[in-house]
């Protein structure tokens, strides 16, 4: 029988409620940390604050058997006191220079210091780095724990030797819309980076229904027999989130930079795509053009690669472009003139199917509302079948040329042009004759 594990993971934003779901799904007693109140009280309720098609009834199971629970961050320290494991997974938004800004992270990282100095231990607290860091964060978080450590013992002398902790880096590789409850149970690989081998195989343990398939399902066939347990040190590990990242976002940044072409040459970018991805070496996958990324990771991921220490010192400047080139597409790809001025030729992947839809939520299927603001422009209707209710209060307060329509035809009732920001197959699937 697997062992279970107390779990403790502080943030309750999309990886890491995605995270705490499945761990308690599995078996483990997992309890959310989070410093928004009003947030976790909506959890304990079983209300979860992102849309992912099965993700609340996947949390409400564990929430009913009370292998889940969500506590404010005063209770932190208590946490941490009774965990086998805490996770942080806390935002790392990018700064204005494009680097993570690792604020957060080192205050989780200082009050676990803090927490261990307080509470005596049977075995080492494994502290996994779950937040889309630099390459090398994870030294920074060992640091951070022995500064919060130092607040409390401060003039009794160095407090290094005390504590009993291992840091590792568990990189997130989880697709954003309508498959995240399927990617959790059944992940291309589960991977893992860190300097000393007891915590490695305590991870295995932890993972070990996931990696064995034998966590109970109504998914059946299951997809996967055996779910590949990856290890490597703990740069690496965080190297390989980057890499992933960067590469997807570099085939998206490709095609969109494509897509302009075509609209030059009057070509149409979706048989372009087609035909390209049915060479096994570039394949389909993230050959959809559209007026960005699609999901907000990915200039965030790709972004800091470009800074890491690393790469900033390198001496060769044409590495430094290359790296920093899908962030820079991006950038001008969202910024990019309407496509379609009087005289320009027309590309027809550009004037078919196009809905006046501001996507509210992320992604297909998903529904987060942090996402990028519509325009000010007079006159447009919004549409988005999950995430227009709780637009509607911001367009009324800040976009009064707006309106949030809840059909998508009234959206579209009197445009002119019309805009599709989403692959919802609700709005792939509309009548527009």
């Amino acid at each position: 029988m697997a062992e279970k594990f107390n779990v403790g993971g502080v943030g309750a934003e999309y990886v890491e409620l995605v995270t705490e779901a499945y761990l308690a799904y599995v078996g483990h007693r997992v309890t959310c940390v989070d410093k928004n109140a009003g947030r976790i009280e909506e959890l304990r309720e079983g209300r979860m604050p992102i849309y992912e098609p099965g993700l609340e009834e996947f949390a409400g199971r564990s929430l009913r058997t009370r292998r889940l629970s969500f506590v404010n961050s005063d209770g932190l320290a208590e946490v941490v006191g009774r965990a086998d494991i805490v996770f942080i997974a806390v935002d790392t938004p990018p700064g204005e220079d494009g680097s993570a800004d690792l604020s957060s992270v080192g205050a989780v990282a200082r009050s676990i210091g803090r927490a261990l100095c307080e509470t005596r231990r049977e075995r080492p607290l494994v502290v996994v780095d779950k937040s889309t860091v630099p390459v090398g964060s994870g030294n920074y978080v060992s640091m951070f724990i022995q500064e919060g450590a130092a607040e409390v013992s401060a003039g009794n002398g160095p407090v290094g030797e005390t504590l009993d902790y291992r840091v590792i880096s568990n990189p997130e590789f989880l697709r954003e819309g309508n498959v995240v409850v399927y990617d959790s149970l059944f992940p291309d690989r589960i991977m893992f980076g860190a300097d000393e081998r007891d915590v490695l195989d305590t991870m295995r343990a932890l993972y070990e229904p996931i990696i064995e398939q034998s966590f109970s399902t109504e998914i059946d066939p299951r997809s996967r027999a055996a779910v590949p347990f990856i290890t490597t040190d703990l740069a690496s590990a965080e190297m390989i989130k980057y890499a992933a990242n960067a590469f997807l976002a570099t085939k998206v940044s490709f095609i969109n930079e494509i897509a302009n072409v075509c609209e030059l040459v009057a070509a149409d970018v979706t048989n372009a795509a087609a035909g390209i991805g049915l060479d096994d070496r570039i394949g389909p996958r993230f050959l959809s053009a559209g007026i960005e990324w699609g999901a907000r990771a990915s200039p965030r991921a790709s972004r800091p690669c470009a800074q890491s220490p690393a790469s900033t010192t390198s001496s060769r400047p044409s590495s430094r472009r290359r790296r920093r080139a899908p962030a820079q597409a991006g950038d001008r790809q969202a910024s990019a003139r309407p496509p379609h001025s009087e005289g320009q030729a027309r590309s027809p992947a550009r004037a078919g199917l196009q809905a006046q839809h501001r996507r509210f939520a992320r992604g297909p299927e998903p529904g987060d509302s942090s996402g990028p603001r519509p325009p000010r422009r007079p006159g447009c209707g919004l549409y988005d079948p999950v995430a227009g209710k709780a637009a509607v209060a911001y367009v009324s307060a800040h976009l009064p040329n707006f309106k949030v329509a809840f059909d998508p035809y009234e959206a579209l009732t009197g445009a002119h042009a019309a805009v599709v920001l989403t692959e919802w197959e609700e709005i792939r699937d509309l009548d527009l004759e």
